[in-house]
């Protein structure tokens, strides 16, 4: 869905007060919630922002005034993003995006993530802890779940894992991944 599981907000507010970016890639935006907890937390919601602040998504017909706190949004996929721009930022959100590629795929986007990622920056990524079966939502085939992962399999590719939320709530639990370059 365009928006995220809450089970993850306060593992990522957390996790970006504590590394404080100044640089945000959030891929897979939807709604823009991504955008919010910046401003937010961040920016302390301040007119003069401090933080860049880039985001992309795939679906055009999400946007609403949340996208307006971007500096820039692109509307493509991750892969023609990757592909055209070349930036590095010190902290990618990948939220409740992982579970919608196949796993072969997930990883190499998992992988080519990484060197967009500053020196000291991290990459943070949140996807369900189990799986639900989801199509199209809002008319958008992009919606689809295509796979569930394990805190194995993270672990596996350098990333800190914790479990988040509650099973019986809303979209369940969570697993929130850090990597850190």
């Amino acid at each position: 869905m365009p928006i995220g599981s809450y089970a993850s907000v306060p593992s990522l507010t957390e996790a970006l007060l504590r590394s404080q970016p100044r640089s945000v890639l959030d891929l897979g935006m939807g709604f823009g919630g991504g955008g919010v907890i910046v401003r937010e937390w961040l920016d302390l919601g301040v007119r003069a922002r401090k933080t860049y602040l880039v985001g992309v998504e795939v679906w055009a017909d999400y946007r609403n005034p949340v996208w307006d706190l971007y500096n820039a949004v692109y509307v493509q996929t991750i892969h023609e993003f990757l592909a055209s721009n070349d930036e590095s930022f010190d902290a990618v959100l990948f939220g409740d995006v992982l579970e919608h590629f196949e796993k072969k795929v997930g990883r190499e986007v998992l992988e080519s993530l990484k060197p967009r990622v500053r020196p000291g920056g991290n990459l943070f990524v949140a996807t369900p802890a189990s799986f639900f079966p989801q199509a199209a939502v809002y008319g958008n085939p992009w919606e689809q779940h295509r796979s569930l992962w394990a805190e194995e399999e993270l672990e596996a590719l350098g990333f800190r894992v914790e479990r988040t939320g509650r099973p019986e709530f809303c979209c369940g639990e969570c697993l929130f991944a850090q990597w850190q370059r």
